[in-house]
């Protein structure tokens, strides 16, 4: 299930890399959010790397993200017990490249679940925290490659974690729906 973890914040990390660069109001009052102009696409992939850099998984994805997030995709779908995570590239040339960051995510996610709570939230996002807290309430994860990405499948028969799930993947559709 650790290995998994890593997989399945591969497919998410650049929804929450997106969501926290794309959203001045959460560190602004609304005043101030309305009064900022629009952060241009390079400020955007800026506030990205700078928050995949402050996570110990998403890290492995910062250094390639130059290179892939323009031929990214990533699709959330509702599932009746949970959801499902489908990501890759467009440029089957780029797979190799987005496979090899989502295997040393996974790598680097063994640790996360052992982490504990104080240490989660010093080294990890907030996709990743949450993502993990979802796991160790009871979620389980299904994972698997394919020619150019991955497909994540996170589900719960608890209506509590499915709820979580639901959460999780609402908010992320949110945020690449506003992209």
């Amino acid at each position: 299930m650790l290995k998994r973890f890593l997989g399945a914040a591969c497919a998410l990390v650049l929804a929450v890399g997106i969501a926290r660069a794309g959203d001045a109001t959460k560190t602004q009052t609304p005043a101030a959010a309305k009064a900022a102009p629009e952060a241009s696409a390079a400020e955007k992939m800026a506030a990205m790397k700078a928050e995949f850099l402050r996570c110990a998984v998403c890290k492995h994805m910062a250094a390639d993200l130059d290179a892939l997030w323009p031929v990214m995709k990533i699709e959330i779908v509702s599932l009746n017990d949970g959801a499902a995570f489908i990501n890759g590239v467009t440029d089957p040339a780029k797979a190799p490249t987005f496979h090899a960051a989502c295997r040393a995510m996974n790598k680097a996610g063994d640790a996360c679940m052992t982490m504990t709570d104080e240490q989660a939230t010093a080294d990890l996002c907030g996709f990743c925290q949450e993502f993990r807290s979802v796991l160790k309430a009871g979620a389980k994860m299904s994972r698997g490659e394919t020619k150019t990405g991955g497909i994540m499948v996170l589900t719960s028969a608890d209506p509590v974690v499915k709820a979580k799930i639901d959460a999780i993947a609402a908010k992320h559709a949110q945020v690449l729906e506003s992209m």
